[in-house]
């Protein structure tokens, strides 16, 4: 029995050493020091990039939210334009008793009223200097100009 019991430590302690778990006793300063010295290894770092121009969605294959946008052109300057604008028409004159109003694009001023009409992406500002019987003389910008009712309504 104690043969046995020999045969299985000796197998026992080869298995270790074969794993590395069991170090010779000659190595053993030599590996303390170098392990010692040794840094210990980090796991490596992932690094994630997310380029819009490349991949698609995993999750929504069919979006189109990553595909890269398409380069927007900068709107040219508008050129201001003098005088009076073409938007601004006389659409009806009244008279109440000593009263006279002028409706300029569905608003309605009087004589010497200031006002701002928008037209398109422009809005300019009005003032009505005086209303005849079948035009009205407006300024924008210091220029005037007279606007005579609109065709249909004379």
């Amino acid at each position: 029995m104690l043969t046995f019991s020999r045969t299985l430590l000796v197998l026992l302690l080869v298995s270790l050493q074969a794993a590395g778990l069991l170090v010779p006793s000659g190595r053993a300063e030599t590996t303390t020091t170098a392990s010692a010295a040794s840094v210990p290894r980090q796991p490596p770092k992932s690094v994630f990039i997310d380029d819009e121009g490349f991949g698609k969605d995993p999750f929504f294959p069919g979006s189109v939210r990553r595909h890269p946008k398409p380069a927007s052109r900068t709107a040219e300057p508008v050129a201001v334009q003098q005088g009076v604008p073409d938007f601004i028409i006389l659409k009806g004159i009244s008279v109440l008793k000593d009263k006279k109003l002028a409706i300029f694009n569905n608003y309605t001023v009087a004589e010497g009223e200031d006002f701002s009409l928008r037209g398109g992406n422009r809005v300019v500002k009005v003032k009505c200097i005086e209303i005849k019987e079948r035009s009205a003389i407006i300024s924008v910008n210091g220029i005037s100009k007279e606007l005579p009712l609109r065709p249909g309504f004379e």
